[in-house]
This record gives C-alpha cells, structure tokens and sequence, in this order.
C-alpha cells in the first residue's frame, strides 16, 4: 500500500513537472527550474562515494574534464555533441582512476584536501595548454540551434533534458545504494576495519562509488557548457560550484542518503540564486556568510541532514500500515 502511494505521488509530480513550460514561459523560471534539476543531479553523482564515507570536494576535476573534452571535440573537430557526451563521461571517468589509485587509502580530511589539490592542478594546465583549450580566454559553442548541435533558441528543451538526467542520476544512486556495492560502501562507512575482517574489499568498492560519480559528473558537465555556450578554466574548475556546492547541498539535506541531496539540492538552489543577488550587491562574499552560518547550524543541531527530521514520521507511517491492515 506504502509503496503503492509513494508510486501516484511520483507519477503526479513528474506529469506536473513534465507541463511546467507550458504554462510558465518566462525565462527566469525555467532557468530556475534547469538550475534545480542541474544540482539535484550533480549532487546525487556526488554522493555515490559518501555512501563509502568519502568526503570528496575534487569533484570540480571530473566536470572539467568532462566539459572541456566535449566542447573541444565540437568546436575544434565538429565531433557531435552526443559523442561529446560519452567522451567526457570516459574521460573524467579516467581522472577518477588517476585521482583514486594514489588517494583511495587516505581518510578523513586528507582525502578532502588531495582532491582539492587534484581539481587545482586541472585548472593551471587548462590555463596554460592555450593551444588546446584557449588558455583564460577559454571556448565559445557556436550558436546552431539544432537538436544534434545540443543548443536550442527556447529553455524548455534544456529543461527537459534537465530533468531527465536529474532522474536518470537519482535512480542510478538508488540502484547503486540498494546494490551490493552499495551495501559494501555503506559498511565501510561504518568500521572499515570491521568490513575489511568479513572479507569485504573496501578499496575496490570506494574505487568503483568513485568511477561511478566521475563519470556522471563528467556527463552533467556537458550540459552545463551547451547550456552556457562558454566555457573557461575558472567556471569549469570551480571549486564553489562544482565542489563546495553540492558538498553544501548533501551535508543540508542528508549526505549519504538517496534523497538528501535531492532536498538539499532543492532548498539551497533557489536560495543560493536569491542570496547571491540581493547579498551580493550590498557586499560581495556576504551570502557566502549565510551559507556558512546555515552550514554550522545543521551540522550542530541536525547532523543527519533535513531527510533525518523526516525518516520518523516515513518509519511511524510504516509501522502504523500493518497495524490497520489488522484492523
């Protein structure tokens, strides 16, 4: 019956997400809208190695990489997008082994901070390799709205593509966490040790949770550059918005959860934009202060995230169900 109800709620939303650009054209909402589905997605792809425990904020590597290897094939060998699609999920999924076979054994803050450093040297041979990436000056997409040219002269197509790799994410991350790697990260999580003794290999499970969120990361960022026709060292390596913001966005909502990030990704998202305009004219950084105060006040009083204050009223619900079914 439970999951009956959770399915008709699904349905419903997706066919009133699915009519959204048909009744609201304004630019400004299906911006918002894309931009939330955008970090639902990248967030979801973030998560995948803290089912493991991993704390990575290197993450702005993998879009990077992906997003310069697209927007390279297209402008500089005409290569389609599409293709552009599964080469930038293979290539960052390649900076995923270089980064876990040196780093995979680190714990805590030591594996943070190397994958920083990771994301940092990309961007410096991204600046400096001019005749491949332009160096700062970076790459423009050429505007050819078309279907197989991925750009398009309305935003309701990139909202449903939006939308659809925000699903596509989230159920890959459910299906990975209810899998045997995910079972096998989520013990590692818990005592490494411990997991290691019943005979699990944790190294090769964090190395496949990490494959699996570099190359989904790699794929959303080939959205990102035909969605922004522009890409240039400093956006694509962006530690604040491909590293810190959906570290932000799984920590607020739930990190280690399937739906944390999706809660996180939608209350921070909006807020983000709201606080960067306001804020950010009256000082510049301000609204980096109410993050960080937002930050400090879920880590010290809700340090499970949002979906925590909401997993009694999902298990009192499951308890409640049988019972009445008695009745």
């Amino acid at each position: 019956m439970r999951t009956s109800k959770f399915k008709t709620a699904a349905i419903i939303l997706l066919l009133a997400l699915l009519v959204v650009p048909l009744f609201f054209t304004s630019t400004f909402v299906l911006h918002m809208f894309t931009l939330v589905f955008f970090y639902i997605a990248l967030t979801a792809a973030w998560n995948i190695p803290a089912f493991g425990g991993k704390f990575s904020l290197g993450h702005a590597a993998f879009f990077g990489l992906g997003a310069y290897t697209a927007s390279i094939l297209y402008v500089k060998l005409g290569i389609s997008p599409f293709i552009g699609i599964v080469a930038g999920t293979f290539v960052a999924m390649l900076g995923g082994v270089i980064l876990t076979f040196p780093l995979i054994r680190l714990k805590g803050p030591f594996f943070t901070l190397a994958s920083i450093a990771f994301a940092e040297v990309l961007r410096m041979v991204a600046v400096d390799w001019r005749a491949l990436t332009n160096g700062s000056v970076g790459i423009n997409i050429p505007f050819k709205p078309s279907w197989l040219n991925l750009t398009f002269t309305s935003g309701a197509p990139f909202y449903y593509i939006a939308l659809g790799m925000a699903i596509l994410v989230i159920l890959l991350a459910w299906w990975i966490r209810s899998s045997a790697l995910g079972y096998h990260l989520r013990a590692a999580a818990a005592d490494e040790d411990a997991a290691r003794a019943l005979g699990i290999n944790t190294a090769r499970a964090h190395f496949l949770g990490l494959m699996w969120s570099s190359g989904l990361t790699g794929m959303i960022a080939v959205f990102y550059v035909f969605y922004n026709y522009v890409l240039e060292p400093g956006t694509a390596f962006s530690l604040p918005l491909f590293s810190l913001q959906p570290a932000m966005n799984g920590i607020i909502g739930g990190m280690g959860t399937v739906w944390g990030p999706v809660i996180g990704a939608i209350i921070m998202t909006p807020l983000g934009e709201f606080l960067r305009f306001y804020l950010g004219t009256i000082q510049q950084g301000l609204n980096f202060v109410v993050y960080g105060l937002m930050l400090i006040a879920v880590v010290n009083f809700v340090p499970g995230g949002i979906i925590s204050l909401l997993e009694p009223w999902f298990k009192k619900k499951k308890t409640d169900e049988p019972s009445s079914a008695d009745n």
